[in-house]
């Protein structure tokens, strides 16, 4: 039972499945799996980067780079936004070159996204950077859309998006939280 408040939009098995399908369409964009280079955004977003690494690594039969890019003091809307310490940025290689992707769990406003570009920017100079966004719940600020995207759900600013994955939460799933429920 599910507590108050808290509606499943994916299960367990069909998080798997979307994680599949998101590894298959990233593998499918590039010309050289050995170029790709995932650089997950924190918190959620490192430990999708390792899981979607993981799944490539099956498909392409290669380990496939994976870091973190932590673009908190990039952003502008500290004052407006609740703030954690911020995680050190790890490159496990050098970004020239590389076919780059940012994974994050939820994509907002955008500013999250737009603060981590400007972050890489003292990083080097990739071939090409897309962007991967487990869950899309619409109110953007700025224009930037994913370039793949596990589910689309258009929410109301009183509902947030919750991606719990095993490595952190102990079950698996996306769901909606509703506040004040």
């Amino acid at each position: 039972m599910a507590p108050a408040g808290r509606v499943e939009i994916l299960s367990a098995q069909e998080l798997g499945r979307t994680l599949n399908r998101l590894a298959s369409q990233v593998l499918e964009s590039v010309d050289d799996s050995h170029s790709l280079l995932l650089l997950g955004i924190p918190t959620r977003g490192v430990v999708l980067a390792e899981v979607l690494a993981a799944k490539l690594q099956a498909l392409c039969g290669h380990p496939v780079d994976q870091g973190s890019l932590d673009p908190t003091f990039h952003r502008d809307d500290l004052q407006r936004v609740a703030t954690r310490l911020a995680a050190p940025t790890q490159l496990p290689a050098a970004l020239e070159g590389r076919e780059l992707v940012l994974v994050d769990d939820v994509i907002f406003t955008g500013r999250t996204v737009r603060a981590a570009m400007e972050a890489l920017q003292a990083w080097g100079r990739p071939r090409r950077v897309r962007l991967l966004a487990m869950v899309d719940r619409g109110h953007r600020e700025l224009p930037i859309q994913p370039d793949f995207c596990g589910r689309v759900v258009p929410t109301s600013r009183q509902e947030t998006i919750a991606l719990c994955l095993q490595a952190i939460d102990g079950e698996e799933g996306v769901f909606l939280l509703k506040t004040g429920a």
